[in-house]
């Protein structure tokens, strides 16, 4: 693979160099990020040294690094991110994203879901890593530690969960999405935290969630079906609410982040108590044929989702669109 179609192919590297450089780790990170994306024969040399002295360093996974190093002048070598992708995780020392993010990236690896990996150039591109580190720099000017228990409305894969994870004092996040393929890939990245019941991945139309005071709500059809067959005469006979039974109450929440607003309609807003604490992130990224709800500008996104209390608001040049972002209390 020549330089140029690795670039392009694995531009996502460019996010992990945010990421990084976040984190205080931008110096290790660079060795490879030149190696590879730069082609430059120097660090090659250096990380090579590096790996084969590396302590309990399996020889074929050596050879195989090796080759993804070396790959543009060897034949027959072919590169897969899930190669890269462990590469990555050994230079850097095993960073819990990486192991992560390995875990994720081999949910696709084989059989039918290979077709259905998605873009990593889109998940980790630098525009999307650099819009969630600055939720958190702002968000930890603003919170002092515990944010309690978080929602994501749109969650996706939900790359942002693992900064609020490690740089703030998280009890639950649930990460909500219309798409039920986001369900396992996100229980891949965040395996340890679903296994202490921390991360809650559901596949819910958020516009359709309701709120009891704190506690968000949604009415589950399933139950619904289930108690009108059961239960059609007590029902009937005492004029009880079959919805009310039939709602399922998920927590109390603490905070609503949205950082997909322009994906979907206002009415995830409207339907948010008076007084919820919430952060979104809007943009004027009009040309993508995805997006049905963009802000021409802040004032408009303030506009947009009036808040009683405003503790930030600002705007980040991603180069291709500008993103808004507003923190306070509906």
């Amino acid at each position: 693979m020549d330089l140029k179609k690795f670039q392009k192919e694995y531009h996502w590297m460019n996010g992990l160099s945010e990421f990084f450089e976040f984190t205080g780790q931008k110096d290790r990170w660079d060795h490879i990020h030149k190696a590879l994306y730069h082609d430059n024969w120097f660090r090659k040399r250096d990380v090579m040294i590096e790996l084969c002295s590396m302590p309990n360093s399996n020889p074929a996974h050596v050879k195989a690094w090796m080759n993804a190093l070396l790959h543009e002048k060897l034949e027959d070598v072919e590169l897969k991110p899930q190669l890269l992708a462990t590469l990555f995780r050994k230079y850097m020392l095993e960073d819990e994203f990486l192991v992560n993010t390995c875990k994720f990236i081999n949910y696709w690896a084989d059989g039918d879901k290979a077709a259905e990996m998605p873009d990593m150039n889109d998940f980790l591109s630098r525009g999307q890593v650099k819009s969630k580190l600055w939720i958190v720099s702002e968000l930890a000017k603003i919170v002092d530690g515990s944010i309690g228990n978080v929602v994501f409305y749109g969650g996706w894969y939900n790359f942002i969960a693992h900064m609020l994870f490690t740089q703030f004092n998280v009890n639950k996040i649930y990460s909500i999405d219309l798409d039920e393929k986001c369900v396992n890939p996100s229980k891949r990245l965040y395996h340890d935290q679903v296994e202490q019941g921390r991360f809650i991945p559901l596949t819910r139309d958020v516009s359709t969630l309701s709120w009891k005071g704190k506690e968000l709500q949604y009415l589950d059809h399933n139950i619904r079906t289930r108690l009108l067959k059961e239960k059609e005469d007590e029902i009937r006979q005492h004029n009880l609410d079959v919805n009310e039974m039939a709602t399922v109450t998920i927590d109390k929440m603490n905070m609503v982040i949205n950082t997909s607003c322009e994906h979907m309609d206002d009415t995830w807003f409207e339907k948010l108590p008076s007084g919820t604490f919430v952060l979104l992130h809007q943009n004027d990224y009009f040309d993508n044929e995805q997006h049905m709800n963009c802000c021409k500008d802040l004032e408009e996104v303030k506009k947009k989702y009036p808040m009683q209390s405003i503790y930030y608001e600002g705007e980040l040049d991603t180069f291709l669109y500008n993103r808004f972002m507003l923190i306070g209390v509906k």
